[in-house]
């Protein structure tokens, strides 16, 4: 039997399987991949069903959270309330002997801590309880209520999940981002944290409750927190719905991680900020899989390696930490689908604990399993050692440092109050280094006073201008609405830029003040809108550079950018002919041949119309045809490229025929010419991957390829976009080459497949009526419902009773042979166009 026949029967077969997955669970044990480890299977349902939260004791017992209340279906047999149950393993022997219950009762339990005086905490979504046992019975003397997470947000995954105490018996507790609901939270001394809009965050408190203060901010749905053996506290985030990596950062006071919930979840806001990219945000410190639920450090002696289990990838992953805070990757454990690993702790032995939620789905269940792995190392607690402050003689020097963390701490000193007038002083230093630490300094103090709102907007430096906007934004004041304006004429205004203004004008408006103040509902849908015709305003305001406007344009609906078709500024007119090169009306396309061929137009703008031209139905082709004798060989190139479409009209498959006579020097053109006669010619292209790779790093235009990228024939459009402005089923990939060799880039277009980000893994979901529909982003909703962002660039539900079966697919949703659609100079060109994105 065929490879391919066979590996097709096996899918099937799998399928089939899995359509009964709520009975038939799979016996594949996981793996692990490090030598010298022993995997066993320390207790299963029906002793431990959909465990959760889990920490190992000083007396080696294993506590587990039992969960029966998490999205609980209507016929669910189980307990009315969470479980927290105690495994114990009396001989060594890797396997659970004896199990009891320490407490019961609770609602929405989602993590287990111990306290450094060995109280057991149990943080649930929206309380936090000490579960004390003083009588030491081995069970809980009843639950003593510590804290309240007050909030209408109902989704548990969006409110408190993790919980960790320091070595002074100071709890933290990090947040998800409630739906974008108000939250408040009340120490027991009257100590309050609370929010509107903002991200998920990390809570300090005593172990009592008292002295409760934020710690950080930033988060989407932050899983889990723990110290490593250097006293750092790390935590895992999950993903904005199309803003990825998950996330692995180092937390610190004060520290700002970049999501703001009021900004909606795709993370793609220009006020949002993932990877510290944006003023004032810290940066991750490595990228995890698809929903990381929990983490560990291991760090053998003389190395810095924590674990991170991976809920959707069915993995565990190793982050070995670098001394230059570059982290390297690894699988240590991997599972079929049946395997869902979610906490992770170690025994004094060393041994790793595992929780296995099992199934995919994500109600109340009944399966569930704990896995051990012996011996891993037990780190050896280093001395922490303590940061030296900032003074008033190093600052300078600290806001110049190239480490984002030395920064924030300048930051954090300058905005304590007795340091305003220093704050103050350095906003008007030369170095725009300095100046920046100092506004960042500001605006932490929430200061009243505008004036130093409207000296950054109009300061040169771009990324001061950045930190403006949002700075002016926040500040709910509509009085600041005209000093917006100055950030695009003090310095350069790119793309980035002119979308924060916007941005800020929407939050400067008197309509989102007043609905934002009020509180009434999720801060995502607070009413944001820019000012009527604000953007034609701009494109027509004479003030504004050519650029700028061009920003403008882009921005117009289209049947208004249509009336910028016949401006002679090269920028706006460029502008113009991509926002309308779709638009099927007459007077586009006899404008676009107008441009074309018009020898006094710039020849970019002449390509650029002729690309327009390759997306319209051209009625007379042969009145382009003298352009594939231009003077200009980009005009002449781009002609080709569009007239290819018309190949089967004799006149201009004569002029093709024509130029092949004429041994043009203009290689790209004959190339292109021999494909539109003869076809795509095996003998004169790369053969194997390696050969393209090569082919493509050994030039290309960067013009043209931007030209490619967005030809009806390459299709990159249809899923791409380029700083924010495009699709949304692929990666952005503005700034792609900051992180990405043109080989990389290269490689990711021949064989999409071998590698993509996990939060654009394709998912089928296979409906009833037969019919499989593929998308991204699966989203498990009420009721056993699921949303997809689909193909057709669409969110779509699908009712529980519409699906028979879903799946995450092998195959990335970029087909594979794009390459063939093009000539090996097109495919060059692309590449270049792309490495040129930083």
């Amino acid at each position: 039997m065929p490879s391919f026949i066979s590996s097709r029967l096996s899918i099937l077969f799998g399928l089939l399987i899995l359509l009964n997955r709520s009975v038939f669970v799979s016996a594949q044990m996981p793996e692990v991949h490090e030598s010298g480890l022993t995997l066993t299977l320390f207790a299963e349902d029906p002793d431990i069903v959909t465990p959760v939260g889990m920490v190992v004791g000083d007396d080696d017992k294993i506590y587990v959270i039992e969960s029966h209340t998490h999205n609980r279906p209507n016929n669910y047999k189980g307990p009315t309330g969470d479980v927290i149950k105690v495994f114990v393993d009396e001989d060594k022997d890797g396997v659970a002997d004896s199990n009891f219950v320490f407490a019961e009762g609770f609602e929405a339990a989602m993590n287990l801590a111990f306290s450094k005086d060995g109280t057991l905490y149990v943080l649930c979504a929206w309380s936090l309880y000490a579960l004390p046992d003083r009588d030491g019975d081995g069970v809980c003397d009843g639950p003593e209520l510590i804290l309240e997470l007050e909030t209408k947000a109902g989704n548990p995954h969006g409110c408190w999940l993790g919980i960790t105490f320091d070595d002074e018996n100071r709890l933290f507790i990090s947040r998800g981002n409630v739906g974008g609901e108000y939250y408040r939270i009340q120490g027991k001394d009257g100590s309050v944290v609370e929010g509107y809009g903002d991200g998920g965050n990390v809570v300090r408190a005593r172990a009592d409750g008292t002295e409760l203060q934020e710690w950080a901010t930033g988060f989407w749905n932050s899983m889990d927190l723990k110290f490593d053996h250097k006293g750092n506290l790390l935590l895992i985030d999950n993903d904005p719905d199309a803003r990825g990596p998950n996330r692995l950062v180092r937390i610190v006071e004060g520290g700002d991680y970049g999501h703001k919930h009021m900004f909606g979840g795709d993370g793609r806001h220009p006020f949002q900020g993932w990877d510290g990219s944006f003023p004032g945000h810290l940066p991750i410190l490595s990228g995890t899989g698809e929903a990381p639920s929990g983490l560990i450090d291991v760090s053998p002696r003389g190395k810095h390696s924590v674990l991170v289990s991976v809920w959707n990838e069915h993995t565990i992953e190793r982050h070995d930490i670098l001394k230059n805070n570059q982290v390297e990757k690894s699988i240590f454990m991997s599972g079929g689908k049946n395997f869902r690993p979610v906490a992770l702790d170690q025994d004094s032995a060393g041994n790793l604990f595992i929780s296995d939620w099992m199934l995919v789905d994500y109600p109340n269940h009944g399966k569930g399993r704990i896995w051990r792995v012996s011996k891993l190392p037990i780190p050896k607690q280093e001395k922490v050692v303590r940061q030296v402050a900032p003074t008033r003689k190093s600052i300078h020097s600290v806001f110049k440092n190239a480490d984002p963390f030395v920064r924030q701490r300048g930051e954090l000193w300058l905005s304590k109050p007795e340091q305003k007038s220093l704050a103050i002083q350095l906003s008007g230093d030369s170095d725009p280094l300095v100046r920046l630490g100092a506004f960042l300094a500001l605006r932490r103090t929430k200061t009243a006073d505008h004036h130093l709102i409207r000296n950054a907007l109009a300061d040169p430096d771009m990324d001061v201008r950045l930190l403006a906007l949002m700075w002016a934004g926040e500040t709910l004041e509509v009085s600041l609405r005209p000093a917006l304006d100055e950030v695009l004429v003090a310095g350069e205004v790119t793309a980035r830029l002119f979308n924060t203004y916007l941005a800020a004008v929407e939050m400067v408006n008197e309509t989102f003040i007043e609905a934002f103040k009020k509180k009434a509902y999720s801060s995502k849908k607070v009413p944001r809108e820019l000012e009527p015709r604000l953007l034609l305003k701009l494109a027509l305001n004479p003030r504004l550079s050519s650029l700028v406007r061009a920003e403008a344009v882009k921005r117009l609906k289209e049947e208004e950018a249509v009336e910028f078709l016949f401006s002679n500024e090269e920028a706006v007119l460029r502008a113009a002919i991509e926002k309308v090169a779709s638009v099927a009306i007459p007077q586009v396309g006899k404008r676009f041949r107008e441009i074309a061929l018009d020898s006094n137009q710039a020849s970019e703008v002449r390509a650029e119309a002729l690309l327009g031209l390759s997306k319209q139905v051209i009625e007379e082709p042969s009145s382009l045809l003298p352009l594939l004798k231009d003077a200009d060989s980009s005009v002449a190139y781009e002609a080709a490229r569009t007239l290819r479409y018309y190949a089967g009209t004799a006149s201009v498959r004569a002029a093709f025929g024509e130029l092949e006579q004429t041994n043009s020097k203009d290689k790209y053109l004959k190339e292109l010419v021999a494909v539109v006669l003869h076809g795509l010619s095996m003998d004169q292209r790369p053969k194997t991957l390696e050969e393209w790779k090569k082919a493509a790093v050994s030039g290309g235009d960067p013009s043209r390829g931007d030209r490619v990228f967005r030809t009806t024939q390459s299709m990159c459009t249809r899923c791409h976009a380029v700083d924010g402005g495009g699709t949304n089923l692929g990666p952005d990939l503005g700034g792609i080459a900051q992180s990405v060799t043109p080989a990389q880039i290269a490689h990711s277009i021949l064989r999409p497949s071998d590698s993509f980000p996990p939060q654009y893994q394709a998912w089928n979901i296979y409906t009833t009526d037969g019919k499989i529909h593929s998308g991204i982003q699966i989203d498990h909703q009420n009721h056993g419902a699921m949303l997809l962002y689909t193909t057709e660039n669409i969110n779509r539900r699908f009712e529980a009773k519409e699906v028979k079966n879903y799946e995450a697919s092998p195959y990335s949703l970029m087909p594979q042979g794009l390459e063939n659609t093009m000539t090996v100079s097109e495919f060059k060109d692309l590449v270049a166009y792309l490495s040129s994105l930083k």
